[in-house]
């Protein structure tokens, strides 16, 4: 009889994910946001991105969720409509006067593309895979406002970028789409699990490229320098 305790999928997929994820807690543009020294020019760029991301993010939820059974697809909808990040945004929009056609405006950002299209692909592969390669974004930002919760950024704005990712509301979003991971590896072969573990690591690295491609306001024409 073995007694050793299961691992959940989840959890090896955080332990994969470990080193990016540490890279990301600790990168320059997390740091500075803390410490309040990072420019203001650079958090609109952020934003500008961000938002941008949102847009095609709520709209993967709704497209993974027309590939699954009707009540792990309803769960997916919830999330995509009860985040609240939008909301959340709205006033650290309003507070660096990005009114929405400057964010249109603005070329989506090749790491931003880059990723998007990932998470498109993954529709392609497997449902599971689709569904695992949205949790990094959900999940990494929940580690990184935990990591960062005892420190008290000097800028507003900035602190509010940390405390809307400090939400009951946020965390339970988190668990719930760890627990459909879980659910949808339990029922998966060795082969969609590899799929969804790629899928994850993917995002992951995307993510970490999220920081960096705002810490540099990366461009198209950065691409043609290297």
């Amino acid at each position: 009889m073995n007694d050793a305790k299961t691992t959940k999928f989840s959890e090896k997929l955080h332990q994969a994910a470990a080193p990016l994820w540490q890279k990301s807690i600790h990168h320059p543009f997390i740091t500075e946001l803390a410490s309040g020294k990072l420019p203001l020019a650079t958090f609109r760029y952020y934003l500008t991105q961000d938002t941008k991301y949102l847009t095609a993010f709520e709209k993967l939820h709704e497209k993974t969720a027309a590939l699954l059974p009707q009540s792990q697809g309803a769960l997916l909808l919830k999330l995509a409509n009860g985040s609240g990040e939008d909301i959340q945004r709205s006033p650290m929009l309003q507070q660096l006067k990005l009114s929405p056609a400057e964010i249109q405006q603005a070329p989506i950002a090749p790491n931003n593309y880059a990723y998007i299209t990932h998470m498109e692909h993954q529709l392609n592969v497997d449902p599971a895979a689709a569904v695992t390669a949205l949790l990094p974004c959900y999940w990494l930002y929940d580690e990184i406002a935990d990591y960062w919760k005892d420190q008290t950024s000097p800028v507003p704005v900035y602190q509010a970028f940390f405390d809307s990712y400090q939400t009951v509301g946020f965390d339970t979003s988190t668990q719930q789409l760890i627990g459909l991971v879980n659910e949808l590896a339990a029922n998966s072969s060795e082969t969609v699990k590899q799929q969804m573990m790629t899928a994850f690591l993917r995002s992951s690295s995307y993510e970490l490229g999220f920081w960096q491609m705002a810490y540099t306001h990366q461009t198209w024409a950065d691409l043609a320098d290297n």
